[in-house]
C-alpha cells in the first residue's frame, strides 16, 4: 500500500525542467542571468485537463487517465488538455506531442511564434484549455478508442527556460 500512495503522488506531482534546459540542474535556474543579471526562478510544468463548471480549471491528469477526442464540426481530432508552469509568468512558448504507444507515430502541437499569454494566481500560470491536434496518429480506419498515447508538454520561457512533462494515457471516443 505505501508503494501505491507514493506512486500516486508521483502521477500528481508536477514534472520539473527538462535535463539539460538554460539554468543547468533540470531547468532549476535560481542562477543569475545573462551577463549576471538577477536569479532565473525554477520553470516547471504540469499535464492536467480542463474541469469546473466553466471547464477553464486544471484539474491534474492521473497516469493513465482518459483523454476524450474532440472534433469541434471542423473534422479534424483533438483532445482537451490543461498545462499549469510556474516560474514563466505570465506569458510562454507552450508546444505539445502526442506518441501512439502502439505504433510509435507522433503527432506535434508546435510552439507559437508568440508566447501565450497564461492566466496566472498565486505564482501558478495556466493554459486551459490548450487543444492538441490528434489527426495523423493512426490510420483513418484504425479504432482509436482505448488507444495507449504519451502526451508531452513543453514549456519555454520568455527567458529561455525549459520545462516538459509527460503522462501516458489512453484516447476515448466517447464524445465523437
Amino acid at each position: 500500500m505505501p508503494g501505491f500512495v507514493f506512486a500516486l503522488a508521483f502521477a500528481l506531482a508536477g514534472c520539473s525542467g527538462a535535463p539539460g534546459a538554460p539554468g543547468g540542474d533540470g531547468g532549476a535556474s535560481g542562477q543569475g542571468g545573462e551577463a549576471g543579471g538577477p536569479p532565473q526562478p525554477e520553470v516547471s510544468v504540469e499535464l492536467g485537463v480542463p474541469g469546473g463548471d466553466d471547464g477553464l480549471d486544471f484539474v491534474p491528469l492521473a497516469e493513465g487517465a482518459e483523454l476524450r477526442l474532440q472534433t469541434f464540426g471542423q473534422g479534424g481530432t483533438h483532445v482537451l488538455v490543461a498545462v499549469r508552469c510556474t516560474g514563466c509568468a505570465s506569458r510562454a512558448f507552450v508546444s505539445a506531442t502526442l506518441l501512439n504507444l502502439s505504433t510509435g507515430v507522433e503527432v506535434q502541437e508546435p510552439p507559437p511564434v508568440r508566447p501565450q499569454l497564461l492566466y496566472c494566481d498565486d505564482g501558478r500560470c495556466d493554459l486551459v484549455p490548450y487543444l492538441v491536434h490528434a489527426s495523423g496518429l493512426t490510420a483513418s480506419n484504425e479504432e482509436k478508442d482505448g488507444l495507449g498515447v504519451r502526451l508531452t508538454a513543453r514549456v519555454r520561457s520568455e527567458a529561455g527556460q525549459i520545462a516538459e512533462c509527460s503522462r501516458e494515457a489512453v484516447l476515448s471516443t466517447a464524445d465523437l
